[in-house]
C-alpha cells in the first residue's frame, strides 16, 4: 500500500448558516486516505459523516481548512474543473442514489464516462462489465423497474466505472441484504487492493470491519480512530 494520500482534509471546518443561526457540521477535522486504503467513517446521526464525504469529493467547500485530491487543492479549482475531477477521479455513491429515472441502468453507469468524452461503445462495454460484476443481469431496465437493492447496486457501479482513484460511499449497503452487502464490500476492497482509496460511511460494524481503519465522528470532530479487523465481519 502507498501512503501518499489520495485525499487529504487538513484542519477542515464547515459551518452552515451565519450569526446566531450558524451550525458547525465539522470542527477542525484532519484526515488522510492513502491509495489502497479503505477507511470507514462511523458516528451518530448529525455527527458530520455526510458533510465529510461532500467536502472530500468537492461537492461542498470548507469554511476553513483545505481539501486536496491527489495533491490538488480543491479551493483553487473552478466549478468546471471540479466537475471534471469528479467525472474522472472521484466516484460517489449517494445515500439517495441520484439515478436518472429516464435512463436505463446501463445508461446511468455510462453517463459520467460519456460526459468525459469516452466513446459510447467503450462506455457501454465498461458499464456492462461493472454491472455484471456487481450482479445486475438486466442492464436495459429503468430504475423504477428495479428493486431498491438493484438500484443501489447500479449507483455503486456508476461510482466504480472507469479508473476512479477515490470512491466515496455514503451507506452503500443500506438497501441490501447481508450477502449482497458483503459482495459490495468485497468489490470495494478489491478496488482498494488495485490502488483506489475508499471512504465509506456506514452504521454497520459488520461492514466497517472490512476497512483498514475506522474513524469515529462525534459532534463534528474525530473522537477516535482504530484499525479494523475483517475477522469480525465473517
Amino acid at each position: 500500500m502507498s501512503f501518499d494520500p489520495v485525499v487529504r482534509l487538513a484542519d477542515v471546518t464547515r459551518v452552515h448558516g451565519d450569526g446566531p443561526q450558524a451550525v458547525p457540521a465539522l470542527r477542525g477535522v484532519s484526515l488522510d486516505v492513502a491509495a489502497g486504503e479503505l477507511v470507514a467513517v462511523m458516528g451518530p446521526s448529525g455527527s458530520g459523516k455526510s458533510t465529510l464525504l461532500n467536502l472530500a469529493g468537492g461537492l461542498d467547500a470548507p469554511t476553513s481548512g483545505e481539501v486536496t485530491v491527489e495533491g490538488t487543492p480543491l479551493s483553487g479549482l473552478s466549478a468546471k474543473e471540479l466537475a471534471a475531477l469528479r467525472r474522472r477521479r472521484v466516484g460517489y455513491v449517494f445515500q439517495d442514489l441520484n439515478l436518472i429515472p429516464s435512463l436505463t441502468a446501463a445508461e446511468n453507469v455510462m453517463l459520467p464516462r460519456e460526459l468525459d468524452g469516452v466513446r459510447a461503445r467503450q462506455a457501454r462495454s465498461e458499464a456492462a462489465e461493472i454491472l455484471a460484476e456487481i450482479g445486475i443481469t438486466e442492464p436495459g431496465r429503468f430504475p423504477d423497474e428495479l428493486s431498491g437493492g438493484q438500484r443501489q447496486r447500479v449507483a455503486i457501479a456508476r461510482a466504480l466505472v472507469g479508473e476512479r482513484r477515490l470512491v466515496l460511499a455514503d451507506e452503500p449497503t443500506g438497501a441490501l441484504d447481508t450477502p449482497t452487502g458483503d459482495d459490495v464490500l468485497r468489490l470495494l476492497r478489491t478496488r482498494c487492493d488495485a490502488g483506489a482509496a475508499v471512504l465509506l460511511v456506514t452504521h454497520e460494524p459488520r461492514y466497517a470491519a472490512w476497512a483498514d481503519r475506522v474513524v469515529f465522528l462525534r459532534d463534528g470532530e474525530i473522537a477516535d480512530s482504530t484499525a479494523a479487523s475483517l475477522e469480525s465481519a465473517r
